[in-house]
């Protein structure tokens, strides 16, 4: 159970939701990065609640509420009509209007698993990565289709994209699949017997798509992986460290990627490395203050912002100098996003949302900046 920690705040940060820290021991890691709509709402689910936030003279104005009481280990994402759906422990996926009204009766389909999140494609149907393996589907008015949408006995913990019409996501057999979003079923277009798509371990980041057209996958078991079209591997790279997280990408398909390194006899450490577009050698590496869970998000002045699990967020220009160092009270394993000019925000050990000063106006413009590539985290990708 996470252990509440002394709250030490660095001048960066301007504020954080909820004030009040639950003092009954059963506070939840808040370990995933809020959405912003195009209005700038930021939509953040914490103690039981999900909430729309917008900052008024450097304070967090709550718009509206929507009571779950339950948990939620990932994030809150929106559909392209601005709807919101979450997936809640005990089960539930709920929609939700932009306006904190109820859109549909919760949807219950099991317990999430805690890398994933939903996916929503461009009619508003919304893909579940099931706790038994596979995906099912919810259309736009609520209702569940019979049966699993994608059948497999692998799961999915893993986040997932839609490009085209295909919708990537990996398993924990160590595949991609890359499955064809077909009204009734869906089907996997790379074919595992020969290889397609495979890492080696199992996968738990969300993967991203360089100007190329290639999938890119941090594997656990230490390599990045680029997929060509089809499944085909195009490159491979030995990162030495655990990528507990996602990848991002700037516009010159530079990767940047959190790792974690425990040696035996020797204090787990973490870093930050960028990882060259071309040669898929490593650039430069950052050191953190501790190990590193947290996805970067690029700002779009060039800056990469993440977090560690000492307690710091750390903002490095892309030569992999450090800028400035954060101290945020605890552990900061989620994604990172920039919810409005200047304002950088990250999920915390101790369920709460802090939000920091920060040069960057906006995320990148260009590349893959950040987790699920867009402000929304629907998984839709246009290039």
């Amino acid at each position: 159970m996470p252990q509440r920690k002394q709250t030490v705040h660095s001048e960066q940060v301007v504020w954080v939701y909820p004030d009040k820290i639950p003092t009954r021991g059963d506070v939840k890691p808040l370990q995933s990065a809020p959405a912003v709509d195009a209005q700038g709402r930021v939509y953040v689910h914490a103690q039981g609640r999900l909430v729309a936030l917008q900052e008024e003279n450097g304070v967090p104005n709550m718009l509206w509420e929507y009571v779950t009481g339950s948990y939620a280990p990932g994030p809150p994402v929106l559909a392209p009509d601005g709807s919101l759906r979450l997936h809640c422990s005990d089960g539930t996926v709920h929609c939700i209007s932009s306006t904190g009204r109820q859109m549909f009766n919760p949807v219950v389909v099991d317990e999430p698993l805690g890398h994933a999140a939903p996916i929503i494609d461009a009619q508003g149907n919304t893909y579940i990565c099931h706790f038994d393996g596979g995906l099912v589907k919810i259309d736009p008015e609520g209702r569940l289709q019979s049966g699993s949408y994608f059948r497999t006995r692998q799961k999915f913990d893993a986040g997932g994209i839609i490009f085209g019409d295909l919708l990537y996501i990996g398993s924990q057999d160590g595949y991609m699949f890359a499955i064809r979003m077909e009204e009734r079923r869906g089907k996997n277009t790379w074919d595992h017997a020969r290889e397609q798509g495979y890492t080696g371990w199992y996968i738990h980041c969300t993967p991203v798509i360089d100007s190329e057209g290639l999938l890119i996958v941090a594997g656990r078991e230490e390599n990045l992986y680029g997929f060509a079209e089809g499944g085909k591997e195009a490159w491979k790279a030995h990162i030495p460290g655990q990528m507990l997280a996602s990848p991002v990408l700037d516009e010159d398909n530079h990767i940047y990627v959190a790792l974690t390194r425990a040696e035996r006899g020797v204090d787990a450490r973490g870093s930050l490395v960028c990882v060259d577009g071309n040669s898929h050698k490593i650039r430069w590496e950052y050191e953190a203050k501790g190990p590193t869970e947290s996805t970067p998000v690029i700002g779009d002045d060039g800056i990469i912002y993440f977090g560690d699990n000492e307690g710091y967020v750390h903002a490095v220009d892309m030569a992999g100098n450090g800028q400035w160092t954060a101290e945020v009270g605890d552990s900061v394993r989620s994604a990172g996003t920039i919810i409005a000019p200047g304002r950088l925000a990250f999920g915390i050990d101790n369920e709460n949302l802090i939000v920091l000063e920060c040069s960057s106006q906006s995320i990148a413009q260009t590349g893959w900046p950040k987790i699920a590539g867009t402000l929304a985290q629907n998984g839709i990708w246009n290039g």
